[in-house]
C-alpha cells in the first residue's frame, strides 16, 4: 500500500471517529431528554389525587390529559431518534473496527515488506560477498596463469602446457561454483523433485568433502498443493532456512555432525537443525554484526507467522515452528 494511500484510510478513520463521538453524545442527549420527561409524568402522577377531588372529583389523567398526551409524543419522538442514532452508532462502530483492521493489515503487510527487502538486501550482499572470494578470485588467478602461459609458449612448451592444463582445471572449478551459486538462486528441482530431495542434494553440494556427517529425518513433503503460490513460497522458504543454518553450522560451528529435521504436523512445520559445535554468544553475535544468517532466518520465520528459537549451549540447535498457512504473500521474496 502507498503511504498516500494509508493516509487517506488514516484520514477516513479519524472522521469516523469524530461521527461515532457526536452520534454518542446527541444519544446522550435524548436519553436525558426523555429522563426529564418521566420525571415530570411521574410527579404529575404522583400528585395527591385524593386532595384534587376534593374540590374537582376527577382522576389527574383527566385533568392533565392534554399535557400528558404532549409529553408522552415528545417522549416517542426521543426514543424513535435515540433508536436510529443507536443502529447509526453500532453501523459506525463495524466500520472502525474494519477500517482498523484494514490498516493494521496493511501496517504489517509493509512492515513484511521492508524485511523482505532486508532479506533480499543481506542475500545480495552474501552472493556478491561469495562470488567475490571464490569465483572472481579464481578467475584473476587464472588470468595470471594464461598471461605465464603465454611466456613459456615459445621457451618452454611443456611448461606452457602445464600451465594450461592448470587453467582448464580451474576454469572448470569455477563453472562449477557458478552453477552452484545460479542452484542457491533458485532450487528448481524443489519443484521437480520435492523438498525432502533437494534438501538431500544441497547438504550433499555444500558438503562435497566430507568434512560433516549430516543426518535427516525428513518428512515426504508434496511438491505442489492445488498450485497455490503461497505453498510454493513456503517450500522455497523453508529450503533458504535449511540452507543459510547449513552454511552457518558448516562455516562458524567447528563441529563435525549436523542434524535436520523437518516434520509434518498436520498444520504446521517442525523444523530442527542442530550441529555439536562450540556454540556462541547469540547476543554479542548480532551485536557484532557477525551470524548475520540468524537475522535473515529469523525474519523469514517471523514473515511466515512461525517461532524461532535458538539454544547455544551445547552446539548450535535452530528450533523453528512454522504454520502450512499464512495470509499475505510476499511480494518478490
Amino acid at each position: 500500500m502507498e503511504t498516500e494511500e494509508y493516509e487517506i484510510l488514516r484520514v477516513l478513520l479519524d472522521e469516523l471517529k469524530r461521527e461515532q463521538s457526536e452520534l454518542s453524545k446527541q444519544f446522550r442527549e435524548k436519553k436525558n431528554g426523555i429522563a426529564e420527561i418521566d420525571a415530570y409524568l411521574r410527579g404529575l402522577l404522583d400528585k395527591d389525587a385524593n386532595d384534587l377531588q376534593v374540590f374537582l372529583p376527577r382522576k389527574v389523567e383527566d385533568i392533565y390529559h392534554d399535557r400528558i398526551e404532549q409529553n408522552n409524543r415528545e417522549r416517542d419522538r426521543l426514543q424513535s431518534e435515540c433508536d436510529e442514532l443507536d443502529r447509526q452508532y453500532h453501523i459506525t462502530s463495524n466500520r472502525i473496527k474494519q477500517l482498523e483492521k484494514v490498516i493494521s493489515d496493511s501496517s504489517m503487510l509493509h512492515v513484511k515488506q521492508l524485511s523482505i527487502l532486508d532479506v533480499q538486501e543481506k542475500e545480495r550482499q552474501r552472493i556478491a560477498r561469495d562470488l567475490h572470494d571464490t569465483s572472481l578470485q579464481n578467475l584473476t588467478h587464472l588470468v595470471h596463469k594464461v598471461e605465464l602461459g603465454s611466456l613459456y609458449i615459445d621457451e618452454d612448451p611443456v611448461k606452457a602446457k602445464l600451465e594450461l592444463a592448470t587453467v582448464e582445471k580451474g576454469i572448470r572449478e569455477v563453472i562449477e561454483d557458478i552453477r552452484n551459486s545460479i542452484f542457491d538462486l533458485r532450487p528448481m528441482s524443489v519443484d521437480d523433485l520435492g523438498l525432502k530431495d533437494t534438501i538431500e542434494k544441497l547438504a550433499a553440494v555444500l558438503n562435497q568433502e566430507n568434512k560433516f556427517r549430516i543426518v535427516m529425518d525428513i518428512d515426504d513433503i508434496p511438491t505442489s498443493d492445488n498450485g497455490e503460490t503461497s505453498f510454493r513460497i513456503l517450500q522455497i522458504s523453508i529450503y533458504r532456512i535449511i540452507q543459510e543454518c547449513l552454511h552457518n553450522s558448516m562455516k562458524h560451528s567447528g563441529g563435525k555432525e549436523i542434524d535436520i529435521r523437518l516434520k509434518d504436523n498436520g498444520d504446521r512445520y517442525f523444523l530442527t537443525v542442530k550441529d555439536d559445535g562450540t556454540g556462541f554468544d547469540v547476543a554479542d553475535a548480532l551485536k557484532k554484526e557477525k551470524h548475520f544468517g540468524l537475522s535473515v532466518i529469523k525474519e523469514r520465520v517471523l514473515f511466515l507467522g512461525g517461532t524461532f528459537h535458538i539454544d547455544t549451549a551445547a552446539g548450535t540447535s535452530v528450533e523453528i515452528e512454522i504454520p502450512k498457512r499464512f495470509s499475505d504473500e510476499p511480494i518478490g521474496f
